[in-house]
């Protein structure tokens, strides 16, 4: 079966993913969000973005800003399938980023002026290993914003592109599984490296 065919399935969306794998991620934040506490949700968060740090590191920086086409999986937009690993922490900094803005914003109850859209999640093809240590210090940042935050009780929301409102836990919680998805992004394209 070819990459075309396999993406021909399922009717894809603006997004780039499919209906029912969007609703199936909305629900499995929200459930995540409800069940694991901020404090867990945060080691999630953390050892994926380690682990994806990990992986880069052992990298040679030719290989690491070279963009390889891998298979979409569920939960990776169509246009995300040729990055390269760079590339991709590029895209978790800028989104980690705004996500750390985004909770700080929900949980002081400020007119907050933080918007999140997907064309400004888009990484640059010119990333390079800088990217490493920038997303080491979001992550330190982000760690420390939900120490000092704690239950992340607000009931406040702002709505997510595609799974609408959401509350500052439930967009803690998206981080985490968002940091997964990615480390797995990075395992594939390292695996076409070879």
């Amino acid at each position: 079966m070819t990459d075309r065919e396999s993406d021909s399935r399922s009717p894809v969306g603006a997004s780039g993913i499919p209906a029912h794998e969007r609703l199936a991620a909305n629900l499995g934040v929200r459930l995540y969000a409800s069940l694991a506490k901020p404090d867990r949700i945060l080691e999630h968060f953390r050892a994926e973005a380690i682990r994806a740090l990990e992986l880069t590191r052992k990298l040679p920086e030719e290989a690491g800003a070279r963009a390889v086409r891998i298979r979409r999986f569920p939960g990776i937009e169509a246009d995300s399938r040729q990055w390269s690993v760079y590339m991709t922490l590029d895209h978790l900094v800028m989104v980690n980023t705004a996500i750390t803005a985004l909770i700080h914003a929900i949980c002081s109850d400020h007119r907050h002026g933080v918007e999140i859209r997907l064309e400004d999640a888009q990484p640059h093809v010119s990333a390079g290993p800088d990217r490493i240590t920038a997303l080491e210090v979001l992550v330190e940042r982000y760690a420390h914003q939900i120490q000092c935050l704690g239950v992340l009780r607000s009931r406040a929301r702002y709505p997510h592109p595609w799974f609408g409102p959401m509350t500052a836990r439930q967009w803690h919680a998206l981080a985490a599984l968002h940091n997964r998805m990615h480390r797995v992004q990075i395992e594939k394209i390292i695996r076409r490296l070879d």
